[in-house]
This record gives C-alpha cells, structure tokens and sequence, in this order.
C-alpha cells in the first residue's frame, strides 16, 4: 500500500483538493523555482480554477507566464495536477537558495 509521502512525491500537486482551494480566494506557490499562483471563482462543482506558472520572479513582474482554467470539479482538479505536472517537466525547478552576502 503507497502512503502519503509516496503519493507526494510521485505527484508533488496531490495536495490540490476540491476542498484545499476552499481554504483562500487566491494560493501562490512553488515547487523550488517553479512557480505557480490559483484563484478560485464560484463554488465546488459550480466554479472554475484559474491557474497560472511563471518564472521564479514575483507573478506582478513575471513576463513568461502561461494560464489555463479548469472546473473545480473532481474532474477538473485532476486536469489542473495533470497540466502543473506537465509545466513542471517542461520548465524544470531548482531548489531555491539564497546567494550572496558574506
């Protein structure tokens, strides 16, 4: 039987539940250097997910950023960790660091 922390690191987007995107109107979020910013309209089962992934800079100044909108459905949050899955092999992530300073 998989547990959790395998189910996690197969799919590092498991988290993304209908009832997770309830917890707040707009999620930003990154996986290393890959980021990625949601915000939610309507309700569960009668709303949608906007989802948006750009470069590792703030998302006001990001220039290469790519969006998609799914139905926050079952359905539809099974399509949105597909497609972050795919942005994520795609675009690739570093693990972040702070450089510089002495």
């Amino acid at each position: 039987m998989m547990e959790e922390r395998d189910i996690q690191m197969e799919d590092p987007f498991a988290f993304l539940t209908l009832n997770f995107l309830k917890k707040s109107e707009i999620f930003p979020g990154s996986i290393g250097t890959f980021r990625y910013r949601f915000q939610r309209t309507g309700k569960v089962n009668d709303g949608s997910i906007q989802a948006w992934v750009y470069e590792n800079i703030c998302f006001e100044k990001a220039q290469q950023i790519e969006t998609e909108t799914f139905p926050w459905t079952e359905e539809g949050m099974a399509s949105l960790r597909a497609w972050l899955n795919e942005k994520l092999r795609e675009r690739g992530s570093e693990t972040y660091s702070v450089r510089g300073g002495r």
